[in-house]
């Protein structure tokens, strides 16, 4: 069809003015100085400032893998959810934490949904909770380290085998086969040049992202299939080598982690990959009968890494609180960039929390503030120690605390009620009335909403079923009708009360 002049202005301006809506629409928040991270020799840079860290992983942030619903159904974190998160680690001095892999379709876990659908097929679902994320931690000041796909097979991740599988090829062939390849990078293209639904930035352009990583220990995918390390170590190098320039190729402005599988030095020597990784744990050392002095094998690492490329412990923990203190000065001490604890979870929007169990460890993860209900794994004083530690790397005095928010809200579950927390609350106050508008009085102080019956034996999937049913008014009489609100609590104060619920 041809245009004259006047129809083509119109049709300019028509477009001008739809972008601008477009973009209003997607909250764009006007950039700040916030430069993205980068590396010289063994030390990472934010600006002029050399940048380091002391936090905790978040591995459900872009997707709820535990407590998954018994239909395999489940839900990606809302605004509320990942604010919790975000918020949690703000408190404790984090600036800077790591997702989890993005998960692969498997038709073992049915219905649950997943980041990469089927062959070369994306979840804009998925992807739009991302976005979010990478969106909201502009306002929280938190970097992001994004682990791209994992060599574990884990119910509603899945990784590299069934990144193969929905390709109909073998379990292997991710490593080496060339349409493997192309697929995967193919995956890469959509990620990198992906325009946030939130903030309109690229992937490719946005501060909040530290670091791409590869994926997610690549030295498990021998070992866990019973497979032969010699084999399989050059494939897993040939590919991390191949994968990172093709990275950069596509963004030269973020920094590259690799995933471990091969040989370190290698790796080192590559100049396509920035950042050197360790995973620490006591707990998993010991079932290996390797030594678990962590401190001890983080200055080994960091040693071999020292005038080289920087070392991040992007996971630790699962041990006792003195062995942790000791790896957590280390890293503060030393010039390892930081330290990543495993691992933080939120609140639900139903109520109560996020819960993940290890291996029948009594470490259930941490919750901020930190609750009584923790005490087996030293919960409270580890986030302590962690703040500490984290402030300190800093440069910067430990502040004031901030009271909780947002205000709860209160929510009936079955017979009794719950309510969705606020975050930084240690505990929380019940208050009730005959009238909506009160007077109020006060019905129970000092509960806590991070509950559970055994935190060896919880079956996720219970929960996600069941709520927890947080608080029961046993002195209520029967056939009256009750109103109730909450505020939650911490040294520094008290959040905004909840909403009014009517209770019959």
């Amino acid at each position: 069809m041809k245009m004259n002049y006047k129809t083509s202005i119109v049709l300019l301006f028509a477009s001008l003015l739809m972008t601008q809506l477009v973009l209003a629409q997607l909250k764009v928040t006007p950039a700040k100085n916030w430069p993205i991270i980068t590396r010289k020799g063994d030390k990472v840079y934010e600006g002029t400032k050399v940048f380091r860290f002391m936090s905790l992983a978040a591995p459900n942030i872009q997707q709820n893998e535990s407590q998954i619903r018994l239909d395999r159904t489940n839900r990606f974190p809302d605004e509320y959810e990942i604010r919790d998160i975000l918020s949690g680690l703000q408190r404790v001095g984090g600036r800077a934490t790591r997702t989890f892999s993005l998960s692969v379709y498997s038709p073992d876990d049915k219905d649950m949904p997943v980041y990469i659908s089927g062959h070369r097929q994306y979840n804009e679902e998925a992807f739009k909770c991302l976005d979010r994320v990478i969106a909201l931690c502009h306002e929280y000041d938190v970097r992001l380290i994004i682990p791209f796909i994992a060599s574990q097979t884990f119910g509603g991740i899945r990784g590299v085998d069934e990144f193969s599988a929905i390709a109909g090829k073998p379990k292997g062939s991710f490593w080496y086969d060339e349409e493997q390849k192309a697929d995967f990078k193919h995956f890469l293209d959509f990620m990198l040049n992906r325009r946030n639904t939130v903030n309109g930035l690229l992937y490719k352009e946005d501060p909040a992202i530290f670091s791409w990583q590869l994926g997610n220990e690549f030295g498990s995918y021998p070992g866990d299939r019973g497979l032969n390390y010699p084999e399989w170590e050059p494939k897993i190098l040939a590919w991390s080598l191949e994968m990172a320039a093709y990275i950069k190729s596509v963004d030269p402005n973020h920094l590259i982690m690799e995933a471990g599988g091969c040989d370190r030095n290698a790796l080192i020597d590559s100049p396509n990959i920035d950042l050197i990784s360790d995973h620490l744990y006591e707990y998993w050392n010991k079932m290996g009968g390797r030594p678990y002095d962590l401190a001890k094998i983080a200055l080994e690492s960091h040693n071999q890494c020292l005038g080289k490329k920087p070392l991040v412990i992007d996971e630790f923990g699962l041990g006792t609180t003195e062995n942790l203190r000791k790896l957590m000065t280390t890293i503060q001490n030393s010039s390892i960039v930081g330290g990543l604890m495993w691992s933080i979870r939120g609140h639900r929007r139903d109520g109560g929390w996020y819960y993940h169990n290890e291996g029948g460890t009594p470490v259930n993860s941490f919750h901020v503030p930190g609750f009584s209900v923790g005490f087996e794994y030293e919960e409270q004083r580890l986030l302590d120690l962690l703040k500490a530690n984290a402030f300190l790397m800093a440069g910067k005095a430990i502040p004031s605390e901030k009271v909780p928010a947002p205000a709860p809200v209160l929510m009936v579950q079955g017979e009794g009620f719950t309510w969705r927390g606020a975050t930084g609350a240690a505990s929380y106050t019940i208050e009730r009335s005959e009238s909506p508008k009160g007077p109020w009085n006060v019905l129970a102080v000092g509960i806590e909403d991070a509950v559970i019956a055994d935190v060896k034996t919880f079956e996720p999937s219970d929960r996600a079923a069941n709520p927890l049913e947080l608080f029961y008014d046993e002195t209520k009489v029967p056939g009256k009708t009750y109103y109730y609100r909450v505020k939650g609590e911490n040294k520094a104060g008290a959040s905004s009360y909840s909403n009014v619920l009517k209770v019959n």
